[in-house]
């Protein structure tokens, strides 16, 4: 009896055994997107504005090549703002004499302004001399030409009147030799006879 419940114990152990242990659902790990990092590009430093400055630095000329070239577009800002200054330095003094040699202003203006630039440059680096040399150049030049239209305007206009009071000179004579022509046929004319006055004498 004891050898039967030893041989059932052993089989009930086998098969403790040989079942599968059910082994519990393991939860899947859920992977957390991955971002990609996005680097932003670096703003750039805004540029200093150039110095308007009388000196031969690179950043010196570079400025006053930009103020030329903006006062040639558009110079009434610029105008108004010196219009508003106390006190002019030697850089306003520069920048009112480049206005006044643009080609907008009157012949008489730059003309003046010519020679006090010429003086004004004389004292300055050589660099920076030479960037204002073609303003100088290029007004010498437009005054030359506006002289010289001028000179043959005025001479077409003394020519103009010379034919003018030839013209009125040629009428005024003509008008005489007419009168003259006139009185010249008149005195050319035969007396008219009478016929009356003939035929008494004839009876008489």
């Amino acid at each position: 009896m004891k050898k039967v419940v030893v041989v059932a114990m052993l089989l009930w152990l086998s098969g403790c055994q040989l079942t599968p242990v059910a082994v519990p659902p393991t939860e899947t790990a859920v992977s957390e997107p991955e971002f990609e990092q996005v680097t932003l590009p670096e703003e750039a430093e805004p540029e200093a504005d150039l110095v308007l400055a009388l000196d031969d630095q690179i950043s010196s000329l570079q400025a006053w090549l930009d103020y030329k070239q903006q006062i040639l577009v558009d110079p009434e800002p610029e105008r108004a703002r010196l219009r508003e200054l106390t006190e002019f330095d030697m850089v306003a003094q520069l920048q009112l004499a480049l206005l006044s040699l643009h080609p907008d202003m009157p012949y008489v203006t730059r003309f003046r302004v010519q020679t006090q630039l010429v003086e004004m440059v004389s004292s300055f680096p050589p660099r920076l001399a030479a960037i204002f040399g073609w303003e100088l150049t290029f007004n010498q030049k437009l005054l030359e030409a506006e002289s010289a239209v001028s000179a043959v305007t005025r001479l077409n206009a003394q020519q103009q009147d010379a034919i003018d009071r030839l013209q009125k000179t040629n009428r005024d004579l003509q008008k005489k030799i007419d009168a003259l022509t006139q009185i010249e046929a008149e005195l050319n004319q035969p007396p008219a006879t009478d016929n009356s006055t003939g035929a008494n004498n004839g009876q008489g």
